[in-house]
């Protein structure tokens, strides 16, 4: 019981030694501020030219940091460079097209410029239609005008080109004619 009681008090004075010494060695260290000409601020143990410094009154913890690499901003020109330019162009039908089907049967055709893996989706009258070929054949419209977008999505799901928004107009013979 003697050993356990002397143990325990052992223990706590050595917590107590560690901890005091790291709070001296804390409060002993100097901080040195950094203002950059773009604005940036850096706080550092190393005394840097224009730095001043800081005196803290707190204690502190500190690690320490990898030398951090400076990224310089870029411009709009140097980010359009980098991310590839894609074209989805409308085969078929054409601009404001009136297509003739008695069936209903309508085929619009799209394609990406340059290719890249994903799928086309045909946006017609509030239906979505997938298609991973850039072909959407419809069977049995309704007679009448239609409104359609094609986009693309890439694999990440992200929409990576669409085309504008067309018309086209199906004309189909009514059923209320006998031939």
């Amino acid at each position: 019981m003697k050993f356990q009681n002397f143990l325990n008090s052992a223990s706590f004075f050595v917590i107590i030694c560690i901890c005091t010494s790291l709070g001296i060695k804390a409060q002993a260290q100097i901080i040195y501020k950094t203002v950059h000409k773009d604005g940036t601020i850096t706080y550092s143990d190393q005394a840097s030219p224009g730095a001043i410094e800081v005196t803290l009154n707190v204690n502190t913890n500190t690690m320490q940091s990898i030398a951090a690499t400076q990224n310089t901003p870029q411009t709009q020109s140097q980010i359009q460079v980098k991310q590839k330019s894609y074209k989805l162009n409308i085969l078929s039908p054409e601009i404001d097209a009136t297509v003739r089907n008695n069936a209903g049967n309508l085929s619009i055709a799209a394609n990406l410029e340059p290719s890249l893996a994903g799928f086309y989706q045909l946006h017609i009258n509030s239906q979505i239609i997938d298609s991973g070929t850039g072909v959407f054949k419809l069977e049995n419209m309704d007679r009448g005008s239609y409104q359609y977008q094609v986009k693309f999505i890439g694999n990440s799901g992200k929409v990576i080109a669409s085309s504008e928004l067309r018309s086209l107009h199906l004309h189909r013979a009514s059923i209320l004619i006998n031939p």
